[in-house]
């Protein structure tokens, strides 16, 4: 027999159900769209034009790259996708018909239609070729790993091994006519040939830095780039090589690398380094100058002079630039760099802020998204805004800028060459805890417009009270925890506040930070947490761990999500609905307080790494390759 009590049990367990399906039916019929994307996801390697009008851009994922037009419109290729992935990493045509890409794996292809097909062909090698030169349509040389030279007299259908003499990866070839070439690689690797190839003999670069790129002008002009600046430079074919002041800037404390080196005659060429460095010379590179402001801050692998005034450059994050005049001025054709975090002030005004310096701002509530200048060419994983116009950004190497003027100028007052000495007047630590300045960021939280945590690498603490004018080092407490990087920050008030990381770090203070205390959950590496008051918090992690408590971090309940993936954001509306993404897209929902997570459609496999609420209840999440989406 049913009594009436367990008959109203039952009643309110399907109501109970009913609701949360009717929540999350809603949920999806609103939905996710998407706001801003990338066109291409990949990180481009090279570029070739083998005449104005016909260029290619391969890179990462198997990514090709064609223009007709000299530029105005690219297309992928081929048509059909291909049947694998690889990272390919450089490209070169004889015509606009004729030409080879060389990648991972001993891959190379070939076509002979422009690259509407692409045939792949046997290389006899598995190791990764990072150079390719062709003088016509038979022969060829190819180089890569363990100072591998292969060389094709058929086109690219046979391939034979030649003795290069080095077992130093070979990261740049370039023959000038059938029997002249010249090769460089790490290690300060110089050879050369005047034979085809059966003979290689070393020449004395004047670096031990590795090279990464070589361009030979003719059978006696060139250059080589690469590591910690170097530019070396011939006039006599390569008997004698000497340096050129490259005078790259020292984003890091250390040299740019130079990636790639071109030139269009004998005064005016172009190179392109680490950070969006680009520099030029007009008088065959006895001065080069670095250009500023750089177009852009990610690294910038291959740079080419199509005409004395028509330049192209690409490199990380799909960055595609070009110059109309020679190089000394760039426009961004594209460029989408993985967004690490997002913050809505109010119902307009928001950032989302990723790696290589990158922040983007919108003024009207996400309709439209505008790159503000970081000033800045690091990570960045945190921000915070203590009023609309005054704000802060924290990322790696110990960055910490900030604007007064909402975005409009970033100004840095860190400095990761300080390497924790104390000499930057608006940072302080403890003499003990002096090294933490050094350290990168993670996150960043303002609780009130007068107090603002940012936590980090090994433990790394600081706050402000009075609005970001100054910031103080503050310490765990607790070593079991104090070197494991904390990843997640979050305080509801000027006092109460939790941070988490690695190895399942939870620690949480009430009396804004003089003392924290050491919670406990479970082992997984812990990315965000998010609090309603002082009693009531949840944080996500890795392989799809969320955990929730109600009593003030005394005790955390795991709860059951339908997802493996890593969690990287959440966010709570209040005590019952909350949200929290993931790799792969991963988008979870909850109208219970957590009790149930359902998986809601992204429409993007895309990995997200941050969510939030504006003010007027509008949901935002981030993820690479740019990616913003709105619900």
């Amino acid at each position: 027999m049913i009594t009436k009590k367990r008959c109203i049990q039952v009643v309110s367990t399907m109501l109970a159900l009913l609701l949360i399906y009717a929540a999350n039916n809603s949920a999806q019929e609103k939905g996710w769209t998407s706001v801003r994307t990338a066109e291409w996801r990949a990180t481009f390697t090279d570029i070739y034009f083998v005449d104005s009008q016909h260029g290619w851009i391969v890179g990462s994922n198997s990514t090709i790259l064609h223009t007709t037009n000299g530029g105005t419109s690219w297309e992928k290729q081929p048509s059909q996708r291909l049947p694998f992935k690889v990272d390919f990493y450089k490209v070169r045509f004889i015509n606009p018909q004729t030409g080879w890409i060389v990648g991972d794996a001993g891959t190379v292809l070939k076509t002979t239609d422009g690259g509407a097909t692409w045939m792949k062909l046997n290389s006899g090698t598995r190791a990764a070729l990072s150079a390719v030169s062709f003088v016509d349509d038979k022969f060829g040389w190819a180089g890569g790993d363990g100072g591998l030279v292969i060389h094709t007299e058929d086109g690219g259908t046979t391939w034979s091994r030649q003795k290069s003499g080095t077992n130093n990866a070979i990261k740049g070839i370039h023959f000038t006519n059938a029997q002249m070439g010249w090769a460089a690689g790490d290690g300060g690797t110089l050879i050369h040939t005047m034979d085809a190839g059966q003979t290689w003999k070393p020449q004395n670069s004047r670096t031990a830095s590795p090279l990464d790129a070589i361009f030979m002008r003719s059978d006696e002009e060139g250059w080589a780039s690469g590591g910690n600046g170097a530019l070396v430079h011939t006039n006599n074919g390569g008997t004698t090589w000497t340096a050129q002041e490259s005078r790259v800037p020292h984003s890091n404390g250390m040299p740019e690398p130079i990636w790639g080196v071109h030139f269009i005659d004998a005064h005016h060429g172009l190179a392109s380094a680490e950070f969006g460095v680009i520099l030029r010379t007009t008088d065959g590179g006895k001065e080069w100058t670095p250009l500023e402001p750089r177009p852009v801050p990610n690294r910038i692998n291959a740079i080419q002079l199509v005409s004395p005034q028509d330049a192209w450059a690409v490199g990380a994050f799909g960055t595609i630039i070009h110059s109309r005049d020679g190089g000394a001025s760039w426009q961004v054709v594209a460029s989408n760099n993985h967004l690490t975090t997002v913050h809505f002030f109010d119902d307009k005004l928001g950032w989302a802020v990723g790696l290589g310096g990158a922040v983007l701002h919108t003024q009207d509530g996400g309709t439209v998204w505008k790159e503000q200048s970081s000033n800045n060419v690091f990570e960045l994983f945190g921000i915070g805004f203590a009023n609309a116009n005054k704000g802060y950004i924290v990322g790696s190497n110990a960055t910490l800028i900030e604007t007064v003027n909402g975005g409009e100028t970033w100004e840095g007052f860190s400095d990761p060459r300080d390497e924790g000495h104390g000499t930057v007047q608006r940072i302080q630590f403890d003499q003990s805890m002096s090294w933490k300045g050094a350290l990168g960021f993670y996150d960043l939280h303002f609780s009130t417009s007068t107090h603002g945590w940012g936590v980090g690498e090994i433990g790394k603490i600081m706050r402000t009270d009075d609005g970001g004018d100054t910031w103080i080092g503050q310490d765990s407490g607790d070593m079991s925890v104090g070197f494991n990087n904390l990843f997640g920050v979050y305080f509801v008030d000027a006092n109460s506040g939790w941070a988490v990381g690695a190895a399942g770090t939870i620690i949480k203070t009430d009396d804004g930070g003089q003392k924290w205390t050491v919670q406990r959950a479970g082992p997984d590496e812990l990315k965000s947490v998010f609090a309603l008051n002082s009693n009531t918090a949840w944080i996500c992690g890795s392989q799809g761990a969320v955990y929730g408590t109600k009593d003030g971090g005394i005790t955390w309940s795991q709860q059951i999500t339908p997802t493996s993936e890593n969690l990287n954001g959440i966010c709570f509306i209040n005590e019952m609905e909350g949200w929290a993404v993931g790799d792969k897209g991963t988008i979870l929902h909850t109208v219970d307080g957590g009790v149930t997570w359902l998986a809601q459609a992204s429409n993007t496999k895309t990995n997200l790494t941050d969510i939030t609420q504006s003010k007027n209840g509008s949901l935002w999440a981030v993820g690479e390759w740019g990616t913003i989406l709105k619900y």
